[in-house]
């Protein structure tokens, strides 16, 4: 259902106060607020990330080692994950300190439902079933810990739960633990899925970001 145009409006005129901003422009980043005006989303990024490009996020992801199950080659997977369309993380800087540190991240992956009909699944509840199912042959380790009772956040019904996996890159020695909370939510015929990576063993989490990021999340 959503928030409404007019308080969509109301809000994102508030986030871009004193921001001269195009009114053909659809997607927005002022500081640490994100507004795609074509999807009707609003967010806020945790203060002080950055939000980094999704051609950056290409190169952070051909460097990351993935369980294949399948026998896939590297582009049958990153198929299988998709890009998403914006990314925030906390260490958005590309220097030497932050080499082999595991960045606090948040991702936002959209398809529409009418791509995903040739599936022939029953509910939204069915399809976020196989796309665990999927995860579990892409990450390692990938496990679900707790899944949370449904709820409703920005007028629409999300599903929330969290995961763990084992995280290995070319520049990290050893394989790390990495948390996942995962949301995802349909509306408008577009399935969205809000994802938040953190790392324990490294001392990088951002537990009242996450939930800070997800009490601003606004859908139209």
């Amino acid at each position: 259902m959503g928030i409404g145009r007019r308080e969509f409006i109301r809000l994102t005129s508030i986030a871009l106060a004193g921001f001269a901003v195009s009114p053909l422009q659809a997607v927005v980043t002022n500081n640490n607020v994100y507004i795609n005006k074509k999807l009707g989303i609003l967010f806020h990024k945790p203060t002080k990330w950055g939000f980094i490009s999704v051609k950056d996020f290409g190169k952070l992801k051909e460097e990351q080692i993935f369980a294949n199950h399948f026998d896939l080659t590297k582009q049958e997977v990153f198929n299988d994950l998709e890009d998403p369309i914006v990314i925030a993380t906390k260490y958005f800087k590309n220097n030497n300190e932050n080499v082999g540190v595991f960045s606090p991240t948040i991702t936002l992956n959209i398809q529409r439902k009418s791509e995903l009909e040739h599936l022939k699944y029953e509910s939204f509840e069915e399809l976020i079933y196989w796309s665990e199912m999927g995860l579990k042959e892409i990450l390692k380790e990938f496990t679900v810990l707790k899944r949370h009772d449904p709820y409703t956040l920005a007028g629409s019904k999300f599903y929330e739960f969290d995961s763990e996996y084992l995280f290995e890159h070319v520049e990290i020695s050893e394989p790390l633990k990495v948390e996942l909370k995962t949301l995802r939510t349909e509306h408008n015929g577009l399935y969205y899925d809000f994802n938040c990576h953190q790392c324990s063993a490294q001392n990088q989490t951002a537990d009242r970001e996450f939930q800070q990021f997800i009490e601003s999340i606004k859908l139209i």
